[in-house]
């Protein structure tokens, strides 16, 4: 049994829209289509997403979530930061 894909490439859905493939991504650039970027060369379009939007309603926009590391260690009561060539001291940090 095959489970129905999780995920469209743009010419998966360009075969669905019987549009080419320029148009899917044209739609996924405006915004209109949801889709994932992979990596710089390979867009995935979520298939729940997709149905939302063959069925034509427009899908609703999720928040982008940036998330950043943190750069500061904490260190527990009783641990000391080992001394680091280059690096500057607690004291020059906060005077």
């Amino acid at each position: 049994m095959d489970a129905p894909p999780r995920y469209l490439t743009p010419a998966e859905a360009a075969t669905q829209l019987r549009v080419s493939t320029d148009t899917v991504l044209r739609l996924i650039a405006s915004g209109e289509l949801p889709a994932l970027r992979v990596s710089s060369r390979i867009i995935r379009i979520p298939a729940p997403a997709f149905a939302v939007f063959q069925a034509g309603r427009q899908p609703t926009r999720r928040a982008v979530v940036r998330r950043t590391r943190r750069t500061e260690v904490t260190l527990g009561r009783d641990e000391q930061a080992p001394d680091l060539p280059g690096a500057r001291s607690r004291a020059s940090l906060t005077a």
